[in-house]
């Protein structure tokens, strides 16, 4: 197959209407704002606990949530810490950074109002709904907008149609805004940009970009420091000269993004370097030094990532076409940092991510999977190309409908079978309302 080579551009005015015009759309469809399950609530409660009592003692939080819920949050949340008496917390606060202007926002707006600004109203829900498909749409625009620099519109297009309506992205952009995936393929697009260009044009303001967005990336999710990791490495490796000065910048700028967690981790359990102790003492789950899990999390009808979302798999096969230049950077980082993050997850006790739409813990390699989405759909056969992604999406929606009902458990395996058969027919017969 001939190499081919990328042909600069920009997006006219015209696209990025038509895309944000899309967004917007699928909001005003599929918007719903909550802050719910352990994972929404623990994001969310550094900004609750602080705008509504000025401390980290999250008890009220996690009992009030619980309450409207009718979930044990405080019970699962984690243990209670000797040293500081205080509920731990397993998540980053990234994500509530991340949201605290939007928060911020409706809590001075409720003041101003006269109504009680209690932190857990359905004001702070909308504040953080509206926060994540922000950030995610703002992540989305720039993932387009440097797909177009390599690729024409209908490539870019497919790309990102594709990473909304046929991966888990779509869902909690959109529905479950107070999981961290939102913001943090936000973070993820920023650092492999941020990276890219420190490739090419290394200075100290650029790598301590790369700082920010990578610290970022760990401070909203920890798992994700595997990324962390991998793209600071491909960065050392790619440059073509080591500057001492660069990289102080890189550190020190990732180190000042990265207090406010250290800051939490001295609240939460007396130590700034205790790191997150949930996960480090087996309160969310034990890992293995094997990944044996790994293909269960790729392929198992309980969530696994390629086999509900194959768009997923087609973009790792367009990475894997592009290892040769112009593209070989990108590519290798893409599929070296989907091999660590399996890895990772597949040694996990809960590689199945819970309750999740597909297995939500790979949302964060998609900013590099859209590059292979975007190779692939650069070949010939562009209506099959428009006729599979169509496909991949209604796969994708059909299978939102049934882990929305629950006509599919939502942590556990079933046969393939049933879940192809009510793909194809129970689902068009509900939304149809047909007997």
């Amino acid at each position: 197959m001939t190499q081919q080579t990328p042909a600069i551009s920009k997006p006219c005015r015209r696209e990025w209407i038509a895309l944000a015009a899309l967004l917007v759309a699928l909001a005003a469809v599929g918007l719903r704002p909550s802050i719910r399950g352990i994972d929404g609530v623990g994001n969310y409660a550094y900004v609750g606990s602080l705008l509504a009592g000025g401390d980290l003692d999250f008890g009220n939080e996690y009992r009030e949530f619980g309450r409207m819920q009718n979930l044990p949050i405080a019970e699962a949340a984690g243990p209670v810490s000797p040293k500081t008496g205080l509920i731990a917390n397993r998540f980053g606060v990234g994500s509530s950074i991340m949201w605290s202007p939007f928060v911020i926002a409706a809590h001075c707006a409720l003041k101003a109002l006269g109504r009680p600004a209690d932190g857990v109203s359905r004001a702070y829900e909308w504040a953080v709904a509206i926060a994540t498909l922000f950030w995610s749409a703002f992540g989305l625009m720039l993932l387009y907008g440097r797909l177009r620099r390599d690729f024409e519109a209908f490539c870019a297009g497919c790309a990102v149609i594709g990473l909304v309506l046929a991966t888990p992205l779509g869902f909690y952009m959109y529905a479950h805004g107070s999981m961290s995936h939102g913001v943090s393929f936000f973070a993820m697009v920023v650092s492999v940009l941020a990276v890219e260009r420190a490739w090419a044009k290394p200075s100290m303001a650029m790598m301590a970009l790369v700082g920010v967005a990578l610290a970022l990336v760990v401070e909203i999710r920890f798992q994700d420091a595997s990324w962390a990791i991998v793209l600071a490495v491909a960065l050392a490796i790619k440059q073509r000269r080591f500057c001492i000065y660069e990289w102080a910048a890189l550190a020190l700028a990732g180190f000042i993004v990265f207090i406010p967690q250290l800051a939490a981790w001295k609240v939460l359990y007396g130590s700034w370097f205790s790191g997150p102790l949930p996960y480090l003492n087996s309160a969310a789950g034990g890992f293995s030094p094997w990944p044996r899990h790994a293909l269960d999390a790729l392929f198992s009808s309980n969530h696994g990532a390629l086999a509900w979302h194959p768009l997923i798999a087609i973009g790792l096969g367009g990475l894997a076409m592009s290892l040769k230049k112009p593209y070989r950077a990108l590519a290798w980082t893409g599929l070296i940092g989907f091999a660590v993050q399996a890895w990772l997850v597949g040694s996990w006790s809960v590689w199945w991510a819970g309750a999740s739409f597909g297995n939500r813990f790979f949302i964060s390699a998609l900013p590099l999977v859209a590059f292979g989405v975007a190779r692939i759909s650069n070949e010939k056969n562009k209506r099959f190309k428009m006729i599979l992604l169509a496909l991949l999406c209604a796969w994708n929606m059909g299978l939102l409908v049934q882990y929305a009902t629950q006509m599919i458990p939502r942590e556990e395996a079933v046969p393939w079978s049933q879940i192809v058969k009510q793909n194809v027919v129970d689902v068009p017969r509900r939304l149809l309302r047909l007997p």
